[in-house]
């Protein structure tokens, strides 16, 4: 099988994401198969899988060197949350029980990770920019709506003088071609 034929739905990737949901307790929420690039040395296809708490992991997937495979694929790189894991299991899905424990050892790491990964993300905070902020009183709402209002007029003229200038010019282009 090439690279460029691998979707979601060859066996591989498949199975890998059933018993990653089964396994981890999440819903599968997104697969995306991305578009092959080198990686380490080796040209592979990544597939994003976006899990339900928000953790991301994404699958380099490569023609395996040894043609004993069934589809000739070999998953050579795991990266959870865009950091690189050691594939210490046997990842060809020919032989279930293999394949079984090591898609669990992946989902044992996203349930480690799943607290302080979700604590981060409650810590990130929105960047409040200058019409978010309340001002201390009506007084300097007030001054500040003023203010704006004015930069605001001025914008308002530049850009009708823009419209009237365009607009001249339309007119003696369809006079040129009238004529």
């Amino acid at each position: 099988m090439k690279l460029s034929e691998i979707t979601e739905k060859t066996s591989l990737v498949s199975d890998f994401v059933k018993r990653l949901a089964k396994t981890a307790r999440q819903q599968v929420v997104v697969v995306d198969v991305l578009r092959v690039s080198r990686v380490s040395g080796a040209s592979a296809r990544p597939i994003h899988i976006a899990l339900d708490g928000g953790q991301v992991v994404k699958l380099y997937i490569r023609e395996a060197p040894e043609s004993d495979q069934p589809d000739g694929l070999d998953i050579f790189r795991i990266d959870i949350n865009s950091k690189t894991q050691p594939t210490t299991g046997d990842f060809d899905n020919s032989y279930k029980p293999s394949f079984n424990a090591s898609v669990d050892e992946i989902a044992k790491l996203i349930n480690q990770g799943q607290k302080a990964f979700s604590a981060r993300r409650a810590r990130a905070q929105v960047t409040r920019t200058k019409r978010n902020r309340a001002p201390a009183n009506k007084a300097q709402t007030l001054k500040s709506l003023l203010e704006e209002s004015v930069e605001l007029d001025k914008v308002i003229a530049v850009k009708t003088k823009e419209k009237q200038d365009l607009e001249a010019q339309l007119e003696k282009v369809k006079q040129q071609n009238a004529a």
